[in-house]
């Protein structure tokens, strides 16, 4: 050391502060570098604590700075350092200093790039908090990484435009928030009285049942439709026009439940004319009966239930119900619902278990229309805060009932009540918007008053208390802004204020009357410090603020009059000393409880259960946050300890989640195969179509064992499926149509072979040598009749006309299956057709072709029938193709 230095002393430790500064910034000095953070904190200068600062340059540090000084320099440069600090990487440890810095903060702009972008979550948290744009809100509930964090800002946002763009945005992101924000939209709306929540669960139920009957469904049918049946019953008084499709599509699937069954008996047992005569006679008689009962309502449910039995029993008998009987039935639905619900209403009565919730339901029996008319009275009397106070209460009531429970008149004449409060409101803040502007002339004629600055003082206060008692008359509990005056009279109160205040003060601001006032504030501090180290209840954070506040007022002696200073620093050190002393104490505690924590968590090494070890290292996690945080250094070496037996154990586990992700992975990856081979069989060329099809087989066999499906793979294969099946379908018809291509054009070469023989020439037909088909076959043998010599003309021409007559009973047959008209000459031979065809019906019952069958019938007859004569036979194919084309597209086998 030199000799100036051992003088003098060194340049870090000079009066001068400029020097000083300067010496922190530069010097090399090892012993400056270890009391760079006692500088930083205690150094009476601001510009050597800001060089300090600068050259030590770590968070923590410039955080604490930030909270305890008041320097701007000082202030600037830890805001710039720390705004960019926070935005870089999270900090666990710091995250509540970090917070308490952030609150301070009122950048709008860079709040919003917190709320954005920063990595800790506390952080975002509290950015959002302080954003009340909807849209903004709708963005983040979009973008946010954390999901309880988005979810939490759905309740904040009020604007259904918003909650609509960012429902639709959602759907493929995340279904939870999806439904959050559905659910949230739909709340509004019922506020609003937009949405009916029971007219939306029917309605559902009601697609769901449509889907049903379209087919549109691949599990257990009957399961689907007595769920559905149930869900239903408990829907609240759904619409009549819901109820009618609801009913009409599960009656759909009931036959379709049903006919198997009906089928099944019919092929082992065919059915008795006789008996089922009587079937529909029995049903008959019931329904009368039926609908002759006068009151159901008093009707007993044990009778109830023996009705709707009957009516069961009676229906099951009937193997395959015509129009008759289902007109019956249509008669009956009405009457049978009715006993249906009395049967129900007797059952729940007598369950012990449905009584709490009728209970539940009765004990609602709020008078909603006497609070509403004492919430209006109030309002009448002008009671704002009170009258809001209780709709707001009100409201929260009828937001909790159940939205069958709400009663609608009620929610209505509190909307109304709403809006009166608002428009009270609304004069109430054009009123003192008034008298703030008389307020603001009163306090401009006190600058140039002349009177005495007690006077002037006492003015200002009872200017500042009334503009106050008016915030305190507009801005009521609950309220989300803070302030009612516009800002622009704010800022003209304000202005009178500071000018009659300087125009005061060089008459009462005297340098003893503000050290005196400091002296007394700082007396009363020490008092309340002594008062917290003292109490044994005292916690950490308090501890912390009083320690932190007496190192600002050691700074700040100043203040205070000459002749106190040096007893006010010996009481402030007498206070620092016994609030570290309680401060060493209470993290010596936090730091045993950690040490005891350690230990428990390094037994977890010898627990063999696994899943067990797993909860208890969650369970000590949490006692850990519990237990407080103490010295910084002490506890991350603690933590240190405390993770490194608890590591283990969630590495493990990752380990097992990673392994049932790879099984999942390999079960995506097989199905990714099979749709891949299902796709390729889609579009095989036409020359391997025959073999696509059992292969497609095997496939589908394949994917429906496969047990978990993604639905967009599922979609895909579903897809690839479909488009095998129509190019195989297309084929077949194709096929079909050049088969029948070949059929007509042999029918066209036996009517000219007959017209040939009319006129006495042998024909000689170009015939196949295999024909194939019942068609093929009696074209065949028609021609070779009409080739064989041995055969006269006479015998022919007799056969034409009886095949004349089956052309013609064939193309009736056929226009009556079509719906089309018959020429007159024929309706007779029509009509008694359809007597034929009905009572034919009636002794077949389940026995009955489908139309597709019939057509086939048709067209073998009608091939079946050449030559026919030549003079009908144009007209009668013109009848037969048109009529064939409407039965082919009535039986999709066109």
């Amino acid at each position: 050391m030199s000799i100036k230095s051992r003088l003098f002393g060194k340049p870090w430790q000079q009066k001068d502060p400029v020097v000083r500064a300067q010496a922190v910034a530069e010097s090399d000095d090892a012993e400056l570098r270890t009391e760079l953070g006692r500088i930083a904190e205690h150094d009476e200068a601001a510009e050597v604590r800001l060089a300090a600062l600068r050259r030590i340059n770590t968070e923590p540090f410039w955080l604490d700075a930030r909270l305890r000084e008041s320097d701007p320099a000082i202030v600037e440069a830890a805001d710039a350092f720390l705004a960019r600090v926070v935005m870089q990487r999270p900090s666990e440890d710091l995250v509540k200093e970090r917070l308490e810095w952030f609150r301070r903060i009122d950048d709008g702009d860079y709040i919003r790039r917190v709320a954005t972008r920063a990595p800790d979550r506390a952080l975002r948290t509290e950015a959002l908090l302080r954003i009340d744009s909807p849209g903004f809100l709708g963005d983040r509930v979009i973008e946010e990484a954390d999901e309880e964090l988005a979810l939490s800002l759905i309740e904040r946002i009020e604007q259904t435009s918003t909650l609509e763009r960012i429902a639709g945005a959602l759907k493929r992101r995340s279904k939870r928030r999806a439904r959050a924000v559905e659910a949230r939209l739909h709340e509004l709306q019922a506020a609003r009285g937009d949405y009916d929540a029971a007219t939306e669960s029917a309605s559902r139920l009601v697609e769901r049942a449509e889907r049903l009957a379209r087919g549109q469904f691949d599990g257990d049918r009957k399961h689907e439709h007595d769920e559905l049946e149930a869900l239903w019953r408990e829907t609240d008084a759904p619409p009549e026009t819901l109820e009618r499709r609801f009913r009409g599509a599960l009656e759909i699937v009931r036959r379709a439940l049903e006919a198997p069954a009906r089928r099944a008996a019919a092929g082992s047992e065919p059915p008795v004319a006789p008996a089922e005569d009587e079937a529909n006679r029995e049903l008959a008689d019931l329904v009368a009966r039926l609908e002759a009962l006068d009151a159901i309502d008093r009707i007993g449910a044990d009778k109830a239930g023996e009705l709707l039995g009957e009516f069961d029993r009676r229906w099951q008998k009937i193997v395959e119900p015509g129009s008759e009987d289902e007109a019956l039935r249509e008669r009956a639905l009405p009457i049978l619902r009715q006993l249906q619900q009395r049967r129900q209403a007797a059952e729940e009565a007598k369950k012990p278990d449905k009584a709490p919730t009728r209970q539940a339901d009765a004990a609602d029996s709020t008078d909603w229309q006497k609070e509403l008319d004492a919430l209006a009275e109030r309002l009448d009397a002008g009671d704002i805060a009170g009258a809001q106070a209780g709709l707001r209460e009100l409201r929260s009531r009828i937001d909790r009932l159940k939205p069958r429970q709400r009663p609608r008149e009620v929610a209505g004449r509190l909307g109304r009540l709403e809006g009166r409060l608002r428009e009270m409101r609304d004069w109430e803040h054009w009123s003192n918007n008034k008298h703030r502007d008389e307020l603001i002339e009163r306090v401009e004629q006190l600058a140039d008053s002349g009177q005495h600055p007690d006077a002037i003082t006492a003015a200002l206060k009872e200017a500042r208390k009334e503009w106050q008692h008016l915030e305190d008359l507009e801005v009521l509990p609950g309220d989300k802004r803070q302030h009612a005056a516009p800002s622009g009279q704010w800022r003209r109160f304000q202005a009178a204020c500071k000018s009659a205040f300087e125009q005061a003060q060089p008459f009462f601001e005297k340098r003893h009357e503000v050290q005196a006032e400091s002296l007394q504030q700082l007396e009363a501090f020490l008092e309340r410090g002594r008062a917290v180290a003292a109490d044994g209840d005292s916690g950490i954070e308090a501890l912390k603020q009083f320690l932190k506040n007496a190192r600002l007022a050691i700074r700040r002696l100043d203040d205070v009059p000459p002749k106190s200073r040096g007893k006010a620093a010996a009481g402030l050190r007498e206070l620092m000393d016994a609030l570290s002393k309680r401060l060493d104490e209470a993290f010596d505690a936090i730091e045993n409880d950690k040490r005891r924590l350690i230990r428990e968590a390094q037994a977890l090494e010898h627990e063999t259960d696994h899943k067990a070890a797993i909860e208890q290292a969650k369970a000590l996690q949490a006692r850990w946050q519990k237990a407080g945080t103490g010295r910084r250094r002490v506890e991350q070496k603690l933590w240190k300890e405390f993770r490194a037996p608890i590591d283990p154990l969630f590495e493990k586990l990752r380990g097992e989640q990673d392994e049932r992700r790879e099984a999942q992975e390999a079960e995506l990856a097989a199905l990714r195969d099979l749709l891949a081979q299902a796709e390729q069989l889609a579009e095989i060329d036409e020359a391997e179509l025959d073999q696509a099809e059992g292969r497609m087989r095997a496939l589908s066999s394949d994917w429906a064992s496969a047990g978990r499906r993604p639905a967009q793979l599922n979609e895909r294969f579903e897809k690839a499926r479909r488009a095998l099946e129509k190019r195989l379908a297309d084929r077949r018809r194709a096929a079909q149509r050049r088969a029948l291509e070949r059929l007509d054009e042999l029918a066209g070469q036996l009517q000219s072979a007959w017209k040939q023989r009319q006129s006495g020439e042998l024909p000689s037909i170009d015939i196949p040598d295999a024909p194939v088909g019942e068609s093929a076959a009696a074209l065949s043998a028609a021609a070779g009749m009409l080739a064989d010599p041995d055969v006269t003309t006479d015998s022919i021409a007799s056969q034409v006309e009886e095949n004349g007559e089956k052309a013609r009973r064939i193309v009736i047959e056929m226009e009556f299956l079509a719906g089309l008209e018959s020429p007159a000459e024929d309706r007779q031979a029509r009509m008694n057709f359809q007597v034929e065809r009905l009572a034919q019906r009636m002794s077949e019952r389940g026995d009955a072709p489908g139309l597709a069958e019939e057509l086939a019938d048709l067209r073998r007859r009608w091939y079946e029938s050449f030559p026919q004569p030549l003079d009908h036979h144009d007209a009668m194919a013109k009848r037969f193709h048109k009529c064939q084309n409407v039965l082919e597209s009535m039986s999709g086998t066109e």
